[in-house]
């Protein structure tokens, strides 16, 4: 499991499924002129699912639709315009509440828009939206009020209800952030590529590096998170916002993370199982992929693939990140 959610078999064993930059670059400006088309056209869809990184790619894309509808408007940049609802995970359980929905959503779309325009709510990782959640925002999908719109954002579709799904009309977008991704991806890159640890102080060490670069993390997503939060509101209410969408983003990152180092697992594993280059996630690290699969049994790499999920688990449950990699990286010796 990553992120809470299982991860499909295909993933594990159909590498050929990645982006390149000039393709989600392409897939991103495919869309976007399908949305201005739409719009010119006075065609819009009244509930679109942006299916990217919620801090990334479809998150970047929600934000060109919001200035194209509200021309621009300096309020739509700090996420304080009176039409528009965001919503997004903040109680400790990660999820959003049916109470989010009901007074953040449903009760600003039923009033008239300030701007005598269009209203619009945009939900962000609307796969953590609970059951009560998402029947609540169901009718409003059903029967739309005029001139309003629904934005869900999520890398993680196959969980929302299909009945949320089936009402919307589906835009894929890179999944992966590349603005965030571009920071921990070549020093993770180096730590991978000198796998297994050897001892356990090397273990320890090879942890401290990964703790680093989530440590980075996180200062920079504060720093970016601040920038966005309305001066309008108490400072104990900013700060549990800055600390809600930092921690979302944080969370978000970790999986990529966790996904990076499973799909790293599973090169050795098809190496160990003597498949040919063509099924590597990364040939570009052949040569490493090829040293660490010769001191590997199958039975050792499965074991490593194991060892990411129950990474994955462990950081679900909250335990402390320095703790899981630490057990992690041990596991590995």
């Amino acid at each position: 499991m990553i992120s809470g959610h299982a991860i499909p078999e295909y993933e594990l064993f159909c590498p050929n499924s990645r982006f390149t930059m000039n393709e989600a670059s392409n897939q991103f400006e495919t869309a976007w002129k399908g949305i201005e088309k739409s719009w010119n056209a006075g065609q819009l869809a009244h509930a679109y699912l942006l299916q990217g990184a919620p801090h990334g790619a479809a998150l970047r894309f929600a934000d060109k639709l919001l200035n194209l509808i509200f021309d621009n408007h300096p309020q739509v940049a700090t996420r304080a315009h009176p039409d528009i609802a965001w919503l997004e995970p903040q109680s400790k359980s990660r999820q959003i509440l049916i109470d989010q929905v009901r007074d953040d959503l449903i009760r600003p779309f039923s009033q008239t828009s300030f701007s005598g325009g269009w209203k619009v709510g945009v939900i962000l990782n609307a796969d953590r939206m609970n059951t009560m959640a998402a029947n609540a925002l169901l009718k409003t999908l059903e029967e739309p009020p005029p001139k309003s719109l629904l934005l869900l954002i999520t890398d993680e579709p196959q969980s929302l209800l299909p009945t949320i799904s089936s009402r919307c009309q589906r835009i894929a977008l890179t999944a992966e952030d590349d603005e965030v991704s571009k920071h921990w991806k070549e020093p993770l890159f180096d730590i991978l590529c000198e796998l297994p640890p050897a001892s356990t102080p090397e273990a320890g060490l090879l942890t401290g590096r990964l703790i680093c670069i989530l440590n980075e993390l996180k200062k920079e997503f504060e720093e970016d998170e601040s920038e966005g939060i309305s001066d309008e509101l108490t400072a104990k209410e900013a700060k549990d916002l800055l600390g809600a969408r930092s921690t979302a983003r944080l969370i978000e990152a970790r999986a990529e993370i966790l996904r990076m180092i499973l799909h790293w697992q599973r090169d050795v594993l098809m190496l160990v199982l003597e498949q040919g280059e063509e099924t590597l996630h990364f040939p570009e690290a052949k040569e490493a992929l090829a040293h660490q699969a010769l001191v590997c049994t199958r039975a050792e790499a499965l074991k490593r693939i194991t060892a990411v999920e129950t990474a994955a688990r462990q950081l679900d449950r909250n335990l402390p990140a320095e703790l899981v990699f630490e057990s992690f990286f041990s596991e590995l010796t």
